[in-house]
């Protein structure tokens, strides 16, 4: 998958899973999609840019210690656009990039 590719694909799940869960904590379904995707934007490519170097580093961990930087890089897009609370904040990031990398790593299962 081109990186063009997986961020497409991450700004569609980041998206939905955003806007599901908007409902639940009493947001805006709208400004919960657009903190998602305003947060992949800035941390996506910077994902991809130190991906490798990173892995040469910290092997196997690689992923999940950078999934936890970007969870921590996009709680504030959350709470800026969505929510003006920092715990729903962090709860959006963490539950939408869950899904995202759980869907990453479904689709590198099947392939």
């Amino acid at each position: 998958m081109t990186q063009l590719e997986a961020m497409a694909l991450t700004f569609v799940i980041e998206a939905a899973v955003a806007s599901a869960l908007a409902r639940t904590l009493q947001l805006s379904a709208l400004n919960c999609a657009g903190a998602a995707i305003a947060g992949t934007t800035l941390t996506h490519p910077i994902l991809w840019a130190v991906f490798a170097s990173a892995q040469s580093v910290t092997g196997a961990l690689t992923t999940p210690i950078l999934e936890a930087v970007v969870i921590l890089a996009e709680a504030p897009a959350y709470r800026l656009i969505a929510t003006p609370r920092w715990d729903d904040a962090l709860l959006l990031s963490l539950l939408v990039n869950a899904a995202s990398w759980g869907a990453g790593e479904l689709i590198y299962a099947l392939t």
